[in-house]
């Protein structure tokens, strides 16, 4: 399991590029996250998002447990658009490969 790290500031998010940190972007119309940009958790320094449920995002949506510091995400993560493919589950603040 790997820590997920929360930043606030962008530049110092893609900066730092550590594995498993995010950063909760844009909002809804009611000031919640609409998503997150993520660096992958195996370490491959990759860069992706996730827009959450009622986000108003084509595509996939992720359940969003609403807790900033400790997320949970449901469903689990596949990042099969990144060469590294990792597999796993954002749950209460820990990333965990499948």
């Amino acid at each position: 399991m790997i820590r997920a790290i929360r930043y606030s500031d962008i530049d110092t998010f893609r900066a730092d590029r550590t594995a498993g940190s995010y950063l909760l972007r844009r909002t809804t119309p009611e000031g919640a996250p609409a998503g997150m940009a993520f660096f992958c958790p195996c370490g491959c320094g990759n860069e992706s998002w996730m827009a959450f449920e009622g986000s108003g995002s084509p595509g996939s949506k992720w359940a969003f447990n609403g807790n900033l510091d400790n997320p949970t995400l449901h469903p689990s993560v596949h990042n099969t658009g990144m060469p590294c493919r990792w597999h796993g589950w954002l749950r209460d603040g820990y990333w965990e490969a499948c």
